[in-house]
């Protein structure tokens, strides 16, 4: 028989531990490599898309003349890095609009450098003209009907902006009599520092840019933060099933080295049944990981899109890499599991419960204290978020060894109290139980504070963001007109919105950027006067802040005061355009879910002249359901193109984009949950058999089967149910981890803290469902073969 089958035959004899061991495995590589995963495409998307937010400068001519190809020849000859954009929009509502590059000149702008596909694309299909975009936005141009548009040949292109095509210059302007046109040449701002531009022309700002790597680095981590605890949960579990395995095995192995065999070759063969269960629990995770995130992917690219104008998510198989790197992290959390005992020297034989409880009663409670003391103290003048959630796991696993040694403190005062004999053998009982559970016991602990505490910062966030968009969304009607409206023409667009049935007020808000020390920000103006701005919800504000806004003042939002630490009646000084300004903070404003710092100021302290600047009406009606507004588009001839939407709509639209996101982090809480009831179970029933004897003692000394099958279901439900309790305030602490320090290191806002009792009462429910699978497993706890010897 070789040592090979020796090895099997544990297993043969013991299934459950080998289907428990690969079942954490494989959830636990499911969970990492789908957050892995997702994230990593993610990053590869922001990686693209963070070359398009470089700041920018369009050329201009001074005399006021649209540029052309002359000019675009002088700016090349003088020296500087410019490139020509030719940008085609049509009619129709639906068409994309068309974008056209000089694929030799592009690589002066960052988004379209040497190497980029978009252009080695355009390159190599010079002889034929091609447009380049999206699946979507492909189709749409198929159902359009311009002249010679068969001859176009269409390729899907990851990495573009969704609503358009991307061309050589030269084909969209074929294209351009169909449409609107227009040229403009750009060069990046770094530019004008090695040379200046010609005589008669100027740089006019397009884009400030904006760096999002701090935002999304920020939203990542949140998510490889679950993936990392549902890995630390993992770990705890196979630490606990697999030591228990290899200590059931001691003896067998010792026996093997008396027989000759030798040591070396016993911890060969262990380290190759470590690599085994590795690569079998990890190729398996790695597949299920990819289908988890795939299943994820569109809520996750619709919250980034969202958040952080990223427009696609590549779609690819595993790599070898990945499969490989989950190898590894599985051979460290089961090597973990069993290094401790792959000294196989000739030593006392020990009972597990005899090592479990020697080593329960060496563990000093002060390293785990010490541990949530300096994490404690850590997380309090933390400003990084990676060191927030270091700290945070520092408390975590603190707290997590302590609970175990509580419900045991708990349990022995019950049982010094008692004065019932029955009693007092169930506390003592389930104090035993807890030294030999105590690894699954932390697993199921940091369960059940992830699950408490990431829904009550869910659940808090839902209501406050459902307050706060009842106060701000005060119109009836939102029009986004399609389109820029310049040179006065807001004005006229606001004349005849007044003039349509049931309008009773009008109210433009005109959006665009600015600069804060260097640092970019949205910038929102509105007319202080009108009636729909009243109520907003201020964190902080004078007493009138809508007449001090206009007089000397202006609005910020908490992430704006947050990061340049401002507060009420300190002075800001901002740039819009060319033009610098300096006002008084007079507001600051809660503004959920977006991460950008916002300035908030009157219409007219706009310059003539803001980069990205984009006019929308809100509308205040008589009774916006007895209008037909959504047939003013096809009524009025100027509003076609435009977009209306009615408060409830704006409403679903808004919550739908964080509800995905949500979803997510519920999933991958209940995933983790389920992982360590389940395991917790697995590890449960192989204990309560080694704990047969003491209820079959009982049974022979004259307790009834019935009531000792009772008392095995209560040991179990009360373990699971005390461990919820003890473990809720863990989760409260998580809870406020989230939404007071995690959420204003992320995204600049943080958020109330809700407590949710009614959730509580449904998390100790559930272990205590846990408690009494487990003891349900046991079926019957009395088997009187365990005292044929004695």
């Amino acid at each position: 028989m070789g040592l090979g089958t020796v090895f099997l035959s544990h297993y043969r004899r013991h299934p459950g531990q080998l289907a428990g061991l690969l079942l954490i495995l494989i959830c636990a590589a499911m969970l990492w490599s789908g957050v892995r995963s997702l994230t990593g495409r993610a990053e590869d998307a922001v990686a693209q898309s963070r070359a398009a937010l470089e700041p920018r400068l369009s050329v201009v001519r001074v005399d006021g003349q649209a540029v052309d190809v002359a000019d675009f020849a002088e700016l090349r000859r003088a020296g500087l890095c410019a490139s020509p954009r030719l940008q085609v929009t049509f009619p129709a509502s639906e068409a994309p609009e068309v974008v056209g590059i000089d694929p030799f000149s592009a690589a002066c702008l960052r988004q379209y450098s040497v190497g980029t596909p978009v252009v080695d694309e355009l390159v190599a299909e010079l002889d034929q003209p091609i447009l380049l975009g999206s699946a979507s936005d492909l189709a749409r141009w198929r159902r359009l009907s311009l002249p010679g548009m068969g001859e176009y040949q269409l390729q899907e292109t990851e990495g573009l902006p969704s609503g358009v095509l991307l061309t050589d210059i030269a084909v969209a302007a074929e294209l351009a009599p169909s449409g609107r046109a227009g040229l403009e040449i750009l060069l990046p701002a770094a530019e004008l520092d090695r040379l200046p531009l010609p005589a008669g022309y100027r740089g006019q700002i397009e884009d400030y840019g904006v760096e999002p790597d701090p935002l999304v680095e920020a939203f990542l981590l949140n998510l490889n933060a679950l993936g990392a605890l549902a890995l630390l949960v993992a770990a705890l579990l196979v630490r606990s099933i697999y030591r228990f395995a290899l200590e059931q095995r001691r003896r067998s192995l010792e026996i093997l080295v008396r027989l000759g065999v030798r040591t070396a070759r016993l911890r060969m063969a262990l380290v190759v049944e470590v690599l085994l269960l590795a690569l079998v629990g990890a190729s398996l995770g790695v597949l299920l990981g990819e289908w988890l995130a795939s299943a994820m992917a569109d809520g996750f690219q619709g919250t980034l899109s969202g958040l952080f104008s990223v427009d696609t998510l590549a779609r690819s198989p595993p790599a070898l890499e990945t499969w490989f790197g989950m190898v590894l992290i599985l051979v460290v959390v089961v090597g973990w599991a069993g290094v401790d005992l792959l000294m196989l020297g000739r030593r006392e034989q020990r009972t597990v419960a005899e090592m479990e409880k020697r080593r329960w009663l060496t563990t000093p409670t002060l390293v785990p204290l010490i541990l949530v003391a300096v994490s404690l103290a850590v997380l309090l003048g933390a400003e990084k978020l990676w060191l927030i959630f270091l700290a945070t796991t520092g408390c975590l696993i603190g707290a997590g060894l302590l609970l175990p040694g509580l419900l045991n403190r708990l349990l022995a005062r019950v049982q010094r109290r008692s004065r019932q004999p029955l009693l007092e053998w169930s506390c003592a009982e389930m104090r035993a139980l807890c030294r030999l559970l105590q690894l699954p016991l932390v697993a199921l602990a940091f369960a059940i504070a992830a699950a408490i505490g990431v829904q009550a910062m869910v659940a808090g966030f839902e209501a406050t963001f459902a307050r706060w968009l009842d106060q701000r969304l005060q119109g009836d009607l939102y029009l986004d007109p399609g389109r820029p409206l310049v040179n006065g023409a807001a004005a006229d667009w606001r004349g005849r919105l007044q003039a349509l049935p049931g309008v009773k007020t009008v109210l433009p808000m005109v959006r665009g950027r600015g600069l804060v020390d260097r640092m970019p920000v949205d910038v929102l103006a509105i007319d202080p006067a009108s009636t729909l701005v009243r109520g907003w919800p201020f964190l902080a504000a004078v007493s009138d802040p809508w007449s001090a806004l206009v007089e000397r003042g202006v609005l910020i939002n908490e992430q704006l005061a947050r990061r340049q630490s401002l507060a009420l009646g300190d002075d800001i000084r901002f740039r819009l355009g060319t033009k610098m300004q300096s006002r008084e903070v007079i507001g600051i404003y809660a503004d959920y879910g977006r991460p950008e710092g916002e300035l908030l100021l009157p219409l007219a302290t706009l310059p003539d002249v803001l980069p990205r600047s984009y006019t929308t009406f809100v509308l205040g009606t008589t009774a916006a359901n007895k209008i037909n507004w959504q047939d003013w588009p096809g009524q009025y001839s100027w509003l076609a193109g435009s977009r209306l939407r009615d408060q409830t709509g704006l409403k679903r639209a808004a919550n739908a984009a964080f509800a995905r996101t949500f979803q997510m982090t519920r999933l991958l809480n209940g995933l983790t949950l389920a992982l360590a009831g389940t395991a917790l179970a697995l590890m449960g029933l192989v204990i309560f058999r080694l704990r047969q004897r003491s209820y079959t003692l009982l049974h022979v000394y004259g307790v009834p089967r019935r009531r000792l099958r009772r008392r095995l279901l209560v040991h179990s439900m009360l373990i699971t149910g005390l461990l919820g309790v003890l473990a809720t305030p863990l989760g409260i602490f998580l809870c406020w981890v989230l939404v007071a320090r995690v959420n204003p290191a992320a995204f600049g806002w943080a958020l109330p803290l809700h407590l949710y009792p009614g959730f509580w009462l449904q998390v100790w429910l559930v272990c205590m469902l846990i408690g009494a699978f487990v003891g349900a497993l046991m079926r019957d706890p009395v088997h009187l073969e365990t005292l044929k010897n004695e």
